[in-house]
């Protein structure tokens, strides 16, 4: 029992270090009323300050803007107050990461050169201030180009992608969100494929764990056959649509399905103009420490002639524990401070050992004396 006590005592201070390194904020939306409300990226990096970027579109996905004075936030039910409101507006420059599948399926009916085409368009659009990067993935998973403001450079990567082999969607998106965790402001992944995930050594739900304090979001897009009815899709050719889908509700993205190029750029460009129209709202929450509960947002358009206009219901959880913790720890951290109170729990064991040892030296030996 004695040696139970410190195990189990390890074993909690275990599952609390991890409970602080392994914060997730993946908003799962669900939208009512004439627009559909978004609630795209939350950023807690500056806790407790909360950036909430929002992104608003018709019944048939066309981005819209709108007035921020018209949106009504609202955190564990209870109306945000202005003076809680520390900024709200344009959601600014925006780092988009192009995760382009380049397996081999990809060199059919020009697959491949419709989608480098059509990623070279939307780079095309972009803004003073905005970023991207290129991540192929086929077998292995490549950063074709690192993240920067150079077009050439971008196009030029893009011009030199080349398809085969298999396809590892999910190892893709791990690299992708550890390449976007450092960086602040609107951060998103648009992720194409033409395949299912037949080599990656993650999971979707493993992907999306990686998302860090700062946030992001991940839009995908099918480029590949849909299985009819009753039918499963094809290990190789086919798409699955219900993990694209999922992976995209999960992490406050969109999906969309092409069937060829003029489809394929129509989905990119309205995933482009309605990232570039989205709206940030920056408010300071009331419950400070980040104590690893989860606080429900609901996000309405209100306007006094018509009503609500819509609204987006998700959540967010902080992280940490008390006493706060400023930071997810990595798992080096964590495994250094798990070694360490390992070692220090030992040491009483260690000490008692000695000590019995060492008593047991200095007991006395009997005496015996002999009399005549």
């Amino acid at each position: 029992m004695r040696i139970m006590k410190p195990l189990l005592t390890v074993s909690l201070l275990a599952l609390m270090l991890l409970a602080s390194a392994c914060q997730v904020s993946t908003p799962k939306v669900e939208s009512q009323g004439q627009y559909v409300l978004q609630i795209t990226q939350i950023d807690t990096t500056d806790f407790p300050l909360v950036d909430v970027y929002i992104s608003v579109q018709d019944a048939a996905g066309e981005p819209q803007v709108i007035n921020t004075g018209k949106l009504q936030l609202m955190e564990n039910g209870q109306p945000v107050s202005s003076q809680s409101i520390r900024g709200s507006g344009e959601a600014g420059a925006l780092t988009t990461l192009l995760l382009i599948d380049n397996s081999g399926s990809m060199n059919y009916a020009d697959k491949l050169e419709s989608a480098k085409d059509v990623a070279k368009e939307y780079l095309s659009q972009m803004r003073g201030g905005d970023q991207a990067g290129v991540i192929t993935f086929n077998t292995e998973v490549e950063v074709a180009q690192e993240i920067t403001s150079d077009r050439e450079d971008l196009e030029d990567a893009i011009d030199g992608i080349s398809a085969n082999s298999d396809t590892a969607l999910y190892d893709a998106l791990v690299k992708a969100i550890e390449m976007l965790n450092p960086l602040s402001g609107r951060k998103a992944i648009i992720v194409l494929t033409d395949g299912m995930d037949n080599q990656s050594k993650a999971t979707a739900d493993e992907a999306l764990a990686g998302i860090g304090f700062g946030g992001l979001s991940i839009s995908t897009i099918g480029f590949g056959q849909i299985p009819a009815e009753e039918e499963e899709a094809d290990q190789y050719s086919g798409i699955d649509e219900a993990a694209l889908r999922g992976i995209a509700e999960n992490a406050g993205g969109r999906y969309g399905y092409a069937e060829n190029k003029e489809e394929l750029s129509a989905i990119y460009d309205q995933m482009r103009r309605a990232l570039q129209s989205e709206v940030v709202i920056s408010y300071i929450t009331p419950l400070s420490l980040r104590d690893g509960v989860r606080r429900a947002l609901t996000v309405t358009l209100s306007d006094r002639y018509s009503g609500v206009g819509g609204q987006s219901q998700t959540g967010y959880n902080p992280g940490g524990l008390v006493p706060e913790v400023a930071r997810p720890a990595s798992w080096l951290l964590f495994g250094g401070i798990l070694a360490v109170l390992v070692v220090l729990l030992c040491i009483p064991l260690v000490v008692n050992i000695f000590k019995s040892k060492k008593a047991g030296k200095k007991k006395k030996k009997i005496k015996i004396t002999l009399k005549d």
